[in-house]
């Protein structure tokens, strides 16, 4: 918003620091995870053997978009996909969201990773989960990598608290992924979610990888969270193969003056449609637009969310979820469980770890009479 004396600009960057101390950002996040739940449940059901991959893509989108026009009617509101729906099969890590042309069909035995998000005036809810299509009773090396990710999952949601150093998670990740055999993958953190933002300041690491480091800090309350693992049962380091990419960002600082006619054209469409959330090249069935993606990518003015793979053979896992740290304990605002019937013969064995995923999430609350008590001391 440009004014001539900068009142706006200024008035938009007091209103977008909001934290969670605020009821109606709570509330906004939570009406997103609500939407983002629902539509990955539906695709989660969805996921048959011999269904398309693109077909299911397009289904958590549209789920996603219908959900969003029914809430905050009438409000003069943001909303839209954080995240376009995504399905990524056995050996590849993510951002698999094919056109039709390019789409596989799912097969009995593959472990599926749907991931999506959508935002609420900007705040964001993302989740993302894993399937095995066709089997309810999941073992080998499936079922260890399928645990691994909720384990570590569940570790982190239980050191998420105000006051803990993001340097303290990570020893901890490692082990609760390796107590099954597998590795995280390189370059996958959890972090600090912001407004309008999918990224934020604050990361803890899944795992220590030489030389990258990242600064060391604090959680404090009233703070955002996605938490993501992925895990591999190779090495958990990906790679780019020849898939084509669709999903992509615009790049908000850098600028270029297109020459070509469907690139402006296209650039335009998505600063209008996506202004700072990443969008999938399946919405977009206009063949000059796609080809004018192709030239604002070249110029850097669209980031892009390569398909990555693990080795061939080897199986990848996710659990994402979002959560609000409150001082009350943590408030989840997306998150589905996996699947019973994953039977993985190897087990936490660490005292530290094995001790702290027996504590509750949230501290529990006084009972009324307890607080009364207190009250009445003080």
């Amino acid at each position: 918003a440009m004014s001539d004396d900068g009142k706006d600009d200024k008035k938009k960057d007091e209103e977008e620091e909001l934290d969670c101390s605020h009821p109606e950002v709570v509330n906004k996040y939570q009406q997103a995870g609500a939407v983002a739940n629902e539509a990955i449940k539906l695709v989660v059901a969805a996921c048959v053997e011999g269904k398309s991959v693109a077909e299911l893509c397009a289904l958590g989108d549209e789920e996603m978009n219908n959900a969003l026009s029914k809430i905050y009617k009438g409000k003069k509101m943001e909303k839209g996909l954080a995240f376009p729906t995504c399905i990524s099969i056995n050996n590849c890590c993510g951002h698999f969201s094919p056109l039709k042309e390019d789409s596989v069909n799912l097969k009995k035995g593959d472990v599926a990773k749907i991931d999506l998000g959508v935002h609420v005036d900007g705040y964001v809810a993302l989740v993302a989960t894993t399937v095995v299509i066709g089997e309810t009773e999941v073992t080998g090396r499936k079922a260890d990598a399928l645990q691994a990710a909720k384990v570590a999952a569940d570790t982190i949601i239980r050191l998420l608290q105000p006051g803990k150093k993001n340097s303290e998670l990570t020893p901890l990740i490692e082990k609760a992924v390796d107590a099954f055999g597998c590795k995280s993958v390189d370059g996958v953190v959890s972090h600090q979610i912001k407004r309008f933002s999918t990224d934020g300041t604050k990361v803890v690491m899944n795992k220590a990888v030489p030389g990258h480091q990242v600064e060391e800090c604090t959680f404090q309350a009233h703070e955002a969270y996605a938490v993501d693992v992925v895990v591999s049962t190779g090495e958990g380091k990906c790679r780019e193969l020849d898939t084509k990419c669709t999903v992509f960002k615009r790049a908000p600082d850098n600028k270029y003056n297109l020459k070509m006619k469907s690139a402006r054209e296209a650039l335009f469409k998505i600063e209008k449609a996506h202004p700072k959330m990443p969008f999938s090249l399946r919405e977009i069935d206009d063949s000059r637009v796609r080809l004018g993606i192709t030239e604002c990518v070249r110029h850097e003015l669209l980031q892009q969310h390569p398909v990555l793979y693990e080795k061939e053979g080897e199986i990848v896992t996710q659990v994402k979820f979002c959560v609000l740290l409150m001082p009350s304990g943590p408030i989840k605002i997306t998150g589905i469980d996996l699947a019973d019937g994953v039977k993985s013969d190897k087990a936490v064995e660490d005292e530290e770890l094995v001790a702290l995923l027996k504590q509750p999430i949230k501290p529990k609350k006084k009972s009324a009479k307890a607080a009364a008590a207190d009250a009445a001391k003080a």
